[in-house]
């Protein structure tokens, strides 16, 4: 195994990945997060913050449910509460923004290196340290990422050629995206993918805001319609994850029709691992980024996740 970020985990049959007691702090400490970002007066902050505890303390299927259903129950509380259907919009403008400004610079490293390939799948799956789940303050996250540009970022070698191959041996792709920031990350590895193969492609995003993950406008925004047909997964909800018995028919035709999947980031991994209706051919790019993936993936936090369905 090259050391650094690589890791392959390669498994079969896995259960889905639901609420664990470390997940509640966290829960509570995102939400926490979201609430200062909107400035709200002290008092009523406070009052979101008691609603937001209540909330999740006694939900009966609490451990029966996955960490993103149970951040969706909160973020229906923030959203209700504060009457702004997007309460992380401007994290995730910033975040795209900002990669966006050196999106030229990213391309000409990738177009330049000796595999393009591996170049964009590194950036693609370390673009998902952009996380509010992960960090108080995703701009340290993001700093990191602008400067990704200008070093190696190790994969295992084993695992990628995996995927590798099965990229080779596909003629259609859907991804299914995560986090704003990371999205324009998605596009870089995309573009590359188009440029070598000519696949037809599909970008799947949120069907309503939920934490920092992209959506459709934004998904335009960063251009990505030049590239991919981008869909909606048609989630009624603001659930930072994939439920397939809430997808719409377009979305799970796609899903179905296509060669190959891979999907992106935590929320996605844990609503869809296990997932019976989930395509052979799917691959889930994400970073191992808390204790409760560290002993799902039986991997240190911080190492790069390439899984094979």
């Amino acid at each position: 195994m090259v050391s650094g970020l690589g890791i392959s985990i390669l498994k079969l049959g896995a259960n889905k990945m639901k609420v664990e007691e470390e997940c509640i702090p966290c829960i509570l400490q995102m939400s926490l997060n979201g609430l200062r970002s909107l400035n709200l007066e002290p008092d009523k902050q406070r009052t979101i913050y008691h609603e937001f505890v209540k909330s999740i303390m006694t939900q009966n299927n609490i451990w029966d449910i996955t960490s993103a259903e149970l951040v969706e129950k909160v973020l229906i509380i923030l959203m209700d509460k504060t009457a702004i259907a997007d309460p992380f919009i401007t994290i995730k403008e910033k975040a795209n923004s900002q990669l966006l400004s050196i999106y030229d610079k990213l391309k000409h490293h990738v177009s330049n290196c000796d595999d393009p390939i591996l170049m964009a799948t590194q950036l693609s799956i370390f673009g998902n340290t952009i996380d509010v789940m992960l960090s108080g303050n995703p701009e340290n996250n993001l700093k990191k990422v602008l400067m990704a540009s200008t070093k190696d970022i190790p994969l295992h070698t084993e695992s990628y050629q995996q995927l590798s191959s099965q990229l080779k041996n596909s003629k259609s792709l859907l991804v299914i995206a995560d986090n704003a920031g990371e999205a324009v990350l998605d596009k870089l590895l995309i573009e590359t993918l188009y440029e070598t193969y000519h696949m037809e492609m599909y970008y799947a995003v949120r069907e309503n805001p939920a934490l920092n993950d992209v959506t459709y406008d934004e998904a335009v925004d960063m251009g990505l319609p030049d590239i991919a047909q981008v869909i909606t997964n048609g989630i009624d909800g603001p659930l930072p994850g994939t439920v397939l018995s809430r997808c719409s028919e377009k979305f799970l035709h796609v899903l179905n029709s296509v060669d190959m999947v891979i999907v992106k980031g935590g929320g996605n991994f844990e609503s869809l691992i296990g997932e019976p209706n989930l395509p052979l051919n799917t691959f889930f790019l994400l970073m191992c980024k808390c204790e409760v993936h560290s002993r799902f993936f039986n991997t240190p936090v911080g190492q790069a996740i390439i899984w094979v369905n």
